[in-house]
């Protein structure tokens, strides 16, 4: 005896929209990323021709700030605190060049430079006095003399000159300030007669 079985439906099941893979033509393409190398190399060409500029005015400044000023090195604290760096105009003058003659084709220090730029046409006569009188060059120096009194500073001011109202000893320590009143008693005596080393003609063997 045959046994026929009835067949049991199925369900045609339908994968959800979500759930299915996208079609090829649908896919979207996404853009191709550059290499890195060449993202980089884009960016690098404009560094490097700013990074360029940038050092071409850079040395140019520093050409002409050189040009035109002296610098040097001073000790920053003597009585009160100061800065160490000295920055002084050059100065032009014909005399300049034939006082780095004088001195053995030294460069002028910026505090030579400074005391040519007072004296003018006087510079090499003062920058021979100058070196007669202190020839380190040295701001905090002082000499005693057989009379008692002292000689102080850049150019060895005397003493005797610190009864004026206004200076006392730690301006003349100042290379700046013992120019300007050395400078201030050669106008007063229409020359260098204050100074020893120019009465006694010592000055003269620093000069060439």
């Amino acid at each position: 005896m045959n046994v026929v079985l009835p067949r049991t439906h199925r369900p045609n099941r339908k994968r959800p929209a979500h759930s299915r893979p996208p079609s090829a033509a649908k896919r979207s393409k996404a853009p191709a990323a550059k290499p890195p190398s060449r993202v980089i190399k884009a960016i690098g060409v404009p560094l490097s021709l700013g990074a360029l500029l940038v050092g071409i005015a850079v040395a140019y400044t520093v050409a002409q700030i050189h040009a035109r000023y002296s610098f040097g090195m001073q000790s920053p604290l003597v009585v009160h605190w100061r800065s160490p760096l000295v920055v002084v105009r050059r100065t032009q003058m014909p005399d300049a060049a034939t006082a780095i003659f004088d001195q053995g084709g030294r460069p002028l220090t910026p505090y030579q430079q400074y005391a040519c730029a007072k004296f003018g046409a006087d510079c090499r006569l003062a920058l021979a006095i100058q070196r007669a009188e202190n020839p380190q060059g040295k701001c905090e120096i002082y000499h005693y003399n057989a009379d008692g009194t002292l000689d102080w500073g850049y150019f060895q001011i005397n003493t005797v000159h610190l009864k004026r109202p206004g200076l006392n000893l730690r301006s003349l320590l100042d290379c700046k300030a013992n120019i300007d009143f050395a400078y201030q008693l050669y106008r007063e005596r229409q020359g260098f007669t204050p100074w020893s080393t120019y009465n006694s003609g010592a000055y003269k063997k620093f000069l060439h």
